[in-house]
C-alpha cells in the first residue's frame, strides 16, 4: 500500500514542482496533508467512499484502494496549484486528469453500489383510504 507522502510527490510531480528524487519541504508535505484531508472528507461526504481516515504524517498508510491513487493524485494536485506557479497549458492537463480520474471513481462507485427501484412502496391507490371516508376536511 502507498504512503500518504507517496500521493503528495505524485501529486507535485503532476504539477512539475517536484524533483521525483528530492524529499518534500516540511512545508509542502504538511500543507499537502491539510489538502488531502480535507479533499478526502469531501468526497466522503459527498458519498464517494473510500474508507478514508485521517492522515497525520505523511508516512501514514493511504487508506484508499490502490486502484484510487491516481485519481487521488490528480485531484490533489488540483488543490496545491495555487502554491505554485503553474502554465495554463500543464493546468490543464492536471484538470483533465483529475475529472476523468474523478468520474471513473463516480463510475466504478455506481457499478458496486446501484440504485434499486424500489417498485413495492405504498401508493395512494393501495392505501384504499379515501379523504371523505376518515372525514378529513378540504
Amino acid at each position: 500500500m502507498a504512503q500518504v507522502l507517496d500521493i503528495l510527490q505524485d501529486a507535485l510531480q503532476y504539477l512539475g514542482v517536484q524533483d521525483p528524487d528530492a524529499a518534500l519541504s516540511p512545508e509542502d508535505e504538511k500543507s499537502g496533508i491539510r489538502q488531502l484531508n480535507m479533499m478526502m472528507r469531501r468526497w466522503e461526504a459527498d458519498g464517494l467512499s473510500m474508507g478514508w481516515v485521517t492522515a497525520v504524517e505523511g508516512t501514514d498508510t493511504l487508506t484508499a484502494p490502490p486502484e484510487c491513487e491516481e485519481a487521488i493524485g490528480y485531484n490533489l494536485a488540483l488543490r496545491l496549484q495555487a502554491r505554485y506557479g503553474i502554465s495554463p497549458a500543464r493546468l490543464e492537463y492536471v484538470a483533465s486528469k483529475a475529472r476523468e480520474g474523478y468520474n471513473t471513481l463516480l463510475r466504478d462507485q455506481e457499478v458496486a453500489t446501484p440504485l434499486v427501484a424500489r417498485t413495492d412502496l405504498p401508493t395512494p391507490e393501495s392505501w384504499n383510504i379515501t379523504p371523505w371516508r376518515q372525514g378529513w376536511d378540504y
